[in-house]
């Protein structure tokens, strides 16, 4: 039973290995880097990978996310560094469960997740362990696109929240122009009736005028009579 599990862990090696990059379109190309890093153990060959705009602490979330679909539970020790003990990652231990360490770090760029691969015995690397390096590779790319998948939803979320506001920003926009206009509106309604009001008040002047041109002719007349009697 143990070597058909080591021969299917071989044929997911294979099949992975012809499939090109991992990267998807649109998304930063993401690379793994072989190093020798020092950690709580000495000097040993890590898999280090950078990944832009991301911080540290949603990476650190995400990783014990990921870790726990290979039965890997994730504890921190000294010095900001993570331990895994028994993870089962079939293409890297072939059959075998492997120790994690794993530093994650912040520069310049975004977050920097450097792992080491304890396979008991050795840690993993190119030159002893070409085949299960690249799956080890795999498995760090997988992660990577796992925390741009989720910058990216919180893009989405951040941008769509803008989206948000622009069209409620152009709701009241519009509100406001109905109220202008009905402003307008009633302003020149206003206007016609002043208009009708002056004229109304221009009549009424003419009207006035005339009657007291009327009542001077009377008083006129009556004064003429005063004189008379006297």
């Amino acid at each position: 039973m143990k070597y058909f599990a080591c021969f299917l862990s071989l044929l997911l090696f294979q099949t992975l290995s012809a499939q090109k990059d991992l990267t998807p379109k649109g998304v930063e190309q993401i690379q793994v880097r072989e190093e020798t890093r020092y950690m709580s153990q000495g000097n040993n060959k890590a898999l280090v990978i950078q990944i832009p705009e991301a911080d540290p602490k949603l990476v650190s979330k995400l990783w014990k996310k990921y870790l726990r679909e290979y039965d890997g539970k994730l504890k921190k020790g000294k010095d900001e560094e993570y331990f895994v003990d028994d993870a089962d990652i079939p293409g890297i231990g072939l059959g075998n469960t492997i120790d994690l360490y794993s530093k994650i770090e912040e520069n310049s760029q975004g977050a920097e997740l450097t792992v080491w691969f304890y396979l008991g015995g050795a840690y993993l690397q190119s030159d002893m362990h070409p085949e299960r390096f690249e799956e080890g590779k795999r498995f760090m790319e997988q992660f990577a696109l796992m925390v741009q998948k989720e910058l990216i939803k919180q893009e989405l979320k951040e941008q769509e929240s803008q989206l948000k506001e622009l069209e409620n920003e152009l709701d009241k926009l519009k509100r406001d122009n109905e109220r202008y206009h009905q402003i307008i509106e009633e302003a020149e309604k206003r206007i016609e009736q002043a208009k009708e009001d002056i004229r109304n008040n221009e009549k009424a002047q003419m009207d006035a005028e005339k009657a007291i041109e009327q009542q001077r002719e009377k008083v006129d007349m009556v004064k003429d009579k005063l004189k008379k009697i006297d």
